[in-house]
């Protein structure tokens, strides 16, 4: 019994023929498809004759089908055209350096290694002191993260045009283009599913997102590509559309395959069971078709990266980044995180309740959408779409990284609940729906309501371009004081984790290691290796605020020291540190030679003292009288063990106490790279001369090394 649509709905499971390409039979059926545009313009008008486009001359047919292009199509022609714009403009004058999520400099490399003909970048000597982002260290190069298929369509543009701007733009237009041809397959209305696009491209989360090199509105438009050819590929019996489908989805679940299967999962089933009715195995066979190639690049590149075709190299690092409930990492070094039932729920909460901002009409929409449901507005597909979003929302409970996102990092009060992106396809569905429908009904209100949307969404859209321009005053401050060193340099990043591109995008490397600036991780003892390997760089040493720029609120200030490499039977390296004023209590920590010793600080005063480093040790007398001796706890594994003997660098780490707080606190730390020489009786220390630059506000890096 064939599926009724609500009042004004096509009933988009109806059989049009007997058999898999068969034709509308009904003169009077296919005039009024034609006028209505269910049928793709090439679709002649009945009496007419049908001379395809191949034997047209071109000018002719493309007056045509510009002839065939609804009223509503040319504003939705408008809105992608605009939307394409202000990805190119946004990206540009907001987003120069990147954006706060340092995946997305992680994207640039993995585009830039393609666009350069390799499928991995290649790792150099000294491997772990160039680390990317969340990469592994594998036979001679790195393993990103993420399968590369958002960055290979980066690269593409990156070939064809010399930057990235022009694939921006093209998402950005699509994802318009798409809702609006999905709303007239679901809504079977041309003036909503062009309210639709117009509430999609001025969504603010829209606009932020089609301007950063990020996977989620690419996702988006590719799981619209599902439902389109799907649907297109069922009412006209072609095989085109179904190919194009099993294409898009095999794309969508190699870049976010959680998300596909929430996201899709419903409407797939629909689409198998009620809206292939006869013509099953039929519509299968052609998504498979499509899907073939992407599932079979897929499986290659997870067999490169990984050495097994079904292990995707997300969870490669951290096995403990992954879904469900319990402890959590994103890196091996990350601190230990609980994530239970209770934080997935807070998760969820905060970004439903960002998402009640960054859509376009915000909550209103989502009034709109719960109205079009009790009213029986939406069709079968277009409810199916919903449950998948529902299923998403349900389904993301159960994923640290949402929760990691709003609670630990907070990016989503700058950049917009990402996460949620594919709810946003069915607010705007739903959502312009009713509001045409109320338009119908009471225009003065819908005006109201429409008004009302828009100064909530411009209001969210200011605030955000405000802050995200604070961010990149930040990371451009940052550029300045390290491109301001003459010649070629090294700047050594003292960070943590130990990676680079994080906690800013700008300490990154081209594929090559061959910038003006060459920047490495600071590791210890492997910094004198660096510094060797480069002896034609000047070297430096780069040092972050802790917590530098994870919030508007959090410290700004950056710090950079002119290094040397100090030898000697023994050499003294001056120490100075202080605290906040007003501080209870303060003291400083030294790890040296598998040993973890804590010194007391006067909080009134700074801390003027040295260190004396030689073959047999580190001498701390001159900080004081020890306040308690440990020993470092144990390493993981027997090779960290070996490594923790074998370097002999010193840590410094001072802690302080606020007045009114009992609780202690981490204000700085710092790494004193030693090698020891036992044949000759010397070391060797890579210790700073002078101060190169400072930028940035909030608490500077306290402690201060010079070579005495």
């Amino acid at each position: 019994m064939p599926i009724r649509a609500p009042q004004g709905q096509t009933d988009l499971s109806r059989t049009d023929g007997d058999a898999p390409g068969a034709q509308p039979t009904d003169p009077s059926t296919d005039q009024h498809a034609k006028l209505s545009g269910r049928y793709p313009p090439d679709h002649g008008l009945p009496g007419q004759p049908d001379r395809g486009p191949g034997r047209r001359a071109p000018l002719v047919a493309a007056r045509s089908r510009l002839a065939a292009v609804s009223r509503p199509g040319w504003t939705v022609a408008a809105a992608a055209l605009l939307s394409a714009v202000a990805a190119m403009l946004i990206n540009r004058h907001l987003f120069p350096y990147l954006s706060i999520n340092n995946d997305e400099a992680l994207y640039l490399l993995q585009a830039r290694t393609l666009a350069g003909g390799d499928l991995f970048p290649s790792a150099p000597p000294s491997a772990d002191s160039y680390a990317p982002w969340l990469a592994v260290v594998t036979d001679g190069h790195y393993v990103l993260k993420y399968t590369p298929v958002v960055a290979g369509w980066l690269a593409m543009s990156l070939v064809i045009t010399g930057g990235t701007a022009t694939a921006l733009a093209l998402v950005a237009a699509a994802a318009v283009g798409m809702t609006y041809l999905v709303g007239v397959e679901v809504l079977d209305d041309r003036r909503a599913a062009a309210v639709a696009a117009w509430l999609l491209a001025l969504s603010p989360l829209v606009l932020l997102q089609s301007a950063m090199l990020l996977p989620y509105l690419p996702v988006l438009v590719l799981s619209e590509c599902v439902v389109f050819g799907l649907l297109r590929g069922l009412r006209t019996h072609r095989r085109v559309p179904l190919a194009g489908a099993g294409l898009a989805l095999g794309l969508a679940a190699a870049i976010r395959p959680y998300d596909v299967v929430l996201v899709l999962g419903p409407f797939a089933l629909w689409a198998v069971w009620r809206g292939a009715r006869g013509r099953r195995w039929w519509m299968l066979r052609w998504v498979g078709a499509g899907l073939a190639t992407p599932a079979a690049l897929l499986l290659s590149y997870n067999a490169a990266a990984t050495g097994s075709p079904f292990q995707l190299p997300f969870a490669l690092l951290e096995p403990e980044d992954k879904l469900g409930f319990g402890v959590r990492r994103l890196f091996p070094t990350d601190t230990a995180h609980h994530f239970g039932l209770v934080e997935g729920l807070t998760a969820i909460g905060d970004h439903l309740w960002l998402l009640g901002a960054w859509a376009c009409g915000g909550a209103v929409l989502a009034v709109l959408s719960v109205a079009t449901v009790v009213r029986r507005r939406a069709s079968a597909p277009a409810l199916t779409i919903g449950v998948g979003s529902l299923l998403l929302i349900i389904g993301y409970v159960a994923f640290w990284g949402a929760w990691n996102a709003a609670e630990l990092w907070g990016g989503t009060r700058y950049i917009g609940p990402f996460y949620l992106m594919p709810v946003l396809v069915t607010l705007v569905l739903f959502g312009a729906r009713g509001l045409v429908d109320m338009a119908s009904a009471w225009p003065r209100t819908s005006g109201l309501v429409a008004g009302a949307g828009l100064v909530l969404s411009g209001f969210i859209l200011v605030v955000a371009l405000r802050d995200n321009m604070d961010f990149t005053q930040r990371d451009r401050d940052l550029l300045n004081m390290i491109n301001a060193r003459p010649g070629h340099t090294l700047v050594i990043v003292s960070a943590d984790p130990a990676f680079l591109m994080h906690p800013t995008s700008v300490v990154a490397n081209s594929p090559a290691l061959d910038g003006q600036v060459l920047y490495a991780v600071s590791r210890g003892q492997a910094d004198l290796d660096v510094v060797a390997d480069h002896p034609d760089r000047s070297p430096y040493l780069l040092r972050l605020a802790l917590g530098y720029n994870r919030t508007l609120s959090s410290p700004s200030a950056a710090w950079l020291e002119r290094l040397r490499v100090v030898d000697g039977a023994s050499v003294a390296v001056g120490v100075s540190a202080s605290v906040p004023a007003g501080s209870r209590a303060a003291r400083i920590e030294v790890t040296a030679d598998g040993r973890r010793s804590s010194f007391p600080m006067s909080p009134d005063r700074p801390l003027a003292s040295q260190l004396t480093i030689s073959p047999g040790g580190v001498d701390t007398t001159g900080l004081g009288p020890r306040a308690k001796v440990g020993d470092v706890p144990a390493a993981k594994d027997r090779a960290a063990k070996d490594r923790a003997v074998e370097d002999r660098s010193v840590t410094l780490k001072v802690f302080y106490t606020p007045s009114g707080d009992g609780r202690e606190r981490l204000l700085d730390q710092v790494d004193l790279p030693v090698r020891v020489d036992s044949r000759r009786g010397t070391v060797s220390v890579l210790v700073s001369e002078s101060q190169a630059g400072a930028v940035g506000s909030g608490v500077t890096p306290t402690i201060r090394l010079r070579a005495s």
